[in-house]
C-alpha cells in the first residue's frame, strides 16, 4: 500500500467503553480523505481508508493495518476537535515505525493554524487548504526518496467537477447514518468556499472565495450514491445550499428531471429561501433543513456575531417549512462578547416562536482562525496556545468563550435549564409522543436523549 488516510477520533480513549458513552445521533462520512482517496487512486497509486470514527479503531488496530500494508505515506485528516485524537496516532506511527513512514496531517485546523506542524514533530508536513492536487505531488517526492518537510499550502481546484466522486467503495457504507431515519446515509459537498463572517468561524481564513459544482455533476453523484452503494438518503454538507438560490432549483429541478426519488437534508441561512423555492426543494425531497439561530437577541446577531439574519427572516423561514411539512432544526449558541443571562433566555423565546423539532443549544468554542479566538486572546479570556496545549493532552476542555462576570459553571446551568424547558414541556412532549407511537424504534430513541438531557447539558452530536 503507498497511502494510508486516517479520520482520527477526536480522543483515542485507553478503553473503548469509556468512548462508547457518548451519544451520537449521527455518524458521517470522511469527505475529505474520501476525495483524497479518488484522486490517489486515479493516479494509479494504491490507498487505503481508516475511518477511526465510523469503525471505532483504537490505535493499535491502526497501527497493525500501517504495519500490514508497509504504508510509506500516512495523512491524517483534523478538524479542530479531532486534534488531540491526530496527534495521539501520529505520535505512536512515529515512535514505531520512525522515517520509515512519513507522516502528514491536513484538514481545517491546520489550515487555521499555520504554525501547528513546526509544533508537533510527531508530523513530517502539513497541508493547508485543498489536497486534491497538491497532495499526490507531495506522495510522488516521498515515494521516489526525496524529503518531504515543512509546511505546504494546496493548490485550490478551480473546476470542481473535474474532481472525482469521493472514494465510497474504501468504506464501508452502513457505518454511516443520521440515527432518527435508520437509513444509511451519503454526504455530497456542492460548493467550496464561504462569503460570510460570522464572529465565531474561522473558514473565511482559508476559503472566502466561492465554486460551485454544476447541478448536472451533483445529481450525477447522487445517482451513483443510488446506483453502486443504494443509498436512500443524502446530506448536502455545504454550510449555505441556497447561498445561489438559482443553483439549487437548478439541482430540485435536475432531480426531478431524473425521477430520482431520494430524501435529503440541507443547512442555509434563513434570509436565502423563499416560497417558490422551499416547495421545489420539497417535491424534489428535502425533507430537512437545519438553520443557524445563534442568538435570540437581534442585535447581538447582527452586530456582535455578524451573522446578518433577522428576527423576521427567521420566523418566516420556520414557517414557511412547517407549511411544506419539512422538518427544521434550530442550532442555537450561547457565550458571546457584550451576551447578558437575559440574552440567552431571548434564544429560549425565540425559540417557542420558531418552534424547531430540534433545538441544539451549544457553548461557543473558540475556533483557531476566528475573529472571536482573537478577542479572546486579546482579553486575556484564554492563553493563544490553549489549542496546542488541548493537543498535548494538558488540559482536557475545549475552549470556549466566556461573558464578563459569567463563569463555565453558570453557562452550562442556563444551557441546561434551556434544555428543559424547551424539550420537557407538554406541547413540545405530546406530538412528539404520538408520532413516536407509529415508530417504536424511534420512541425509544427519545427516551434516551430524554435521559440524556436530565443529566447532561448538552444534545446529541454527529460525528464526522
Amino acid at each position: 500500500m503507498d497511502v494510508v488516510l486516517i479520520n482520527p477520533k477526536h480522543v483515542f480513549e485507553k478503553t473503548r467503553k469509556k468512548a462508547k458513552t457518548e451519544f451520537a445521533l449521527a455518524i458521517y462520512p470522511p469527505l475529505g480523505i474520501l476525495y483524497l482517496a479518488s484522486v490517489l487512486e486515479a493516479k494509479g497509486f494504491r490507498v487505503e481508508i481508516i475511518d477511526a470514527i465510523g469503525s471505532d479503531n483504537s490505535i493499535k488496530e491502526i497501527i497493525d493495518v500501517i504495519r500490514k500494508n508497509k504504508a510509506r505515506v500516512v495523512g491524517i485528516t483534523a478538524t479542530t476537535p479531532q486534534i488531540r485524537g491526530a496527534v495521539q496516532i501520529a505520535e505512536q506511527i512515529k515512535k514505531i515505525f520512525g522515517r520509515n513512514v512519513v507522516v502528514g496531517i491536513g484538514g481545517s485546523h491546520v489550515s487555521a493554524d499555520k504554525k501547528f506542524g513546526k509544533k508537533f514533530r510527531c508530523f513530517d508536513f502539513s497541508l493547508e487548504g485543498e489536497g486534491e492536487k497538491t497532495f499526490p505531488d507531495l506522495v510522488v517526492k516521498i515515494l521516489e526518496g526525496k524529503k518531504v518537510r515543512g509546511h505546504f499550502v494546496g493548490e485550490e481546484t478551480k473546476d470542481l467537477d473535474s474532481i472525482p466522486f469521493p472514494a465510497r467503495h474504501l468504506v464501508n457504507p452502513k457505518k454511516y447514518f443520521i440515527e432518527p431515519y435508520g437509513q444509511y446515509i451519503a454526504t455530497i459537498h456542492t460548493v467550496r468556499g464561504c462569503p460570510f463572517n460570522c464572529v465565531f468561524c474561522s473558514k473565511p481564513v482559508t476559503c472566502r472565495r466561492v465554486r460551485f459544482r454544476s447541478p448536472t455533476n451533483v445529481v450525477d453523484e447522487i445517482e451513483e450514491c443510488i446506483q453502486k452503494y443504494q443509498i436512500k438518503m443524502v446530506l448536502f454538507t455545504d454550510d449555505t445550499f441556497t447561498i445561489s438560490k438559482k443553483r439549487a432549483a437548478q439541482i430540485c429541478r435536475e432531480i426531478l428531471k431524473r425521477k430520482i426519488k431520494i430524501d435529503w437534508f440541507c443547512e442555509t441561512r434563513a434570509n436565502l429561501i423563499d416560497r417558490r423555492l422551499i416547495k421545489l426543494m420539497y417535491k424534489s425531497g428535502c425533507r430537512e433543513i437545519s438553520f443557524g439561530v445563534e442568538s435570540g437577541n437581534e442585535k447581538l446577531r447582527l452586530e456582535v456575531i455578524r451573522k446578518g439574519v433577522t428576527d423576521k427572516e427567521l420566523i418566516k423561514a420556520f414557517a414557511l417549512c412547517r407549511e411544506f411539512k419539512i422538518k427544521a432544526p434550530a442550532f442555537c449558541m450561547m457565550g458571546f462578547p457584550l451576551e447578558t443571562k437575559e440574552n440567552m433566555y431571548e434564544t429560549y423565546r425565540l425559540c417557542l416562536k420558531l418552534k424547531p423539532n430540534i433545538l441544539g443549544l451549544h457553548l461557543t468554542t473558540l475556533m483557531p482562525g476566528a475573529d472571536l479566538f482573537q478577542m479572546a486572546v486579546k482579553e486575556k479570556k484564554v492563553e493563544s496556545d490553549v489549542w496546542d496545549r488541548y493537543a498535548r493532552g494538558e488540559i482536557d476542555d475545549q475552549p470556549v468563550y466566556l461573558p464578563d462576570d459569567m463563569s463555565l459553571e453558570a453557562l452550562k446551568a442556563i444551557q441546561k435549564d434551556i434544555y428543559h424547558k424547551y424539550y420537557f414541556r407538554l406541547a413540545y412532549l405530546v406530538p412528539r409522543f404520538f408520532d413516536d407511537l407509529r415508530a417504536p424504534r424511534l420512541l425509544a430513541l427519545d427516551i434516551r436523549m430524554a435521559i440524556n438531557l436530565l443529566f447532561q447539558p448538552k444534545t446529541a452530536t454527529g460525528r464526522q
